[in-house]
């Protein structure tokens, strides 16, 4: 989560050691497209997620167990998930829900490009490796609401309710143009997250 005191995140603890960890935007989109590999099982998607992600010359990799590789990346995908809405008990206890995050990093990859570069002048290719994540988090949820990708997601949220004719044709139209593919939405991939370590935490105390 973003702090304006703090530095950001780029370190782990493992045994009481601190390890250097690449979270660069670049990486972590990488970590939810390894996320959508289906010919990949869990602990395939653990061993690659921590290829992606550590880069300290300290220890090599095979110096880690799995379970040490597996704490790790779950506590960079805690991180990386951390919101400052949406936490609050009342809400859950009341039925409010989080919005639904209707965006893909992979299928809307040309519309955020565009987006970062009309609002911030921001050209992402040149900043892969260099703009942390957490960083291109807070500016992706701060573009305006006349960026490509922003018009995107209101046109994949907008109810068809009271709407006829023309409008309703034309809505249809452009929500059909710009689904995403279920499996794809960073909303699906956090779940798939929560999933996934349970699973491995199961299996752990058979």
């Amino acid at each position: 989560m973003f702090d304006l005191v703090e530095d950001l995140e780029n370190t782990l603890i493992i045994e009481g050691e601190e390890y250097k960890v690449d979270l660069s935007f670049d990486v972590v989109i990488r970590f939810y497209e390894l996320l959508e590999d289906k010919n990949l099982k869990s602990f395939e998607k653990i061993n690659k997620a921590f290829d992606l992600f550590y880069f300290d010359a300290k220890a090599p990799i095979s110096d880690f167990t799995f379970e040490q590789k597996q704490a790790a990346i779950e506590e960079i995908s805690n991180y990386i998930q951390k919101c400052p809405y949406g936490n609050n008990n009342n809400d859950q206890e009341s039925g409010n829900t989080v919005p639904e995050k209707l965006y893909s990093y992979s299928q809307d990859a040309g519309a955020i490009y565009s987006s970062f570069l009309a609002d911030y002048g921001i050209d992402l290719l040149k900043e892969k490796g260099r703009m942390h994540f957490i960083t291109f988090k807070n500016l992706l949820f701060g573009l305006s609401e006349n960026t490509h990708f922003q018009r995107i997601l209101s046109i994949r949220s907008r109810s068809i309710n009271g709407l006829e004719g023309e409008a309703l044709t034309n809505l249809l139209e452009l929500q059909e143009y710009y689904a995403l593919e279920s499996e794809k939405t960073v909303n699906n991939l956090d779940n798939q997250l929560g999933s996934m370590f349970d699973m491995l935490a199961a299996q752990a105390k058979k």
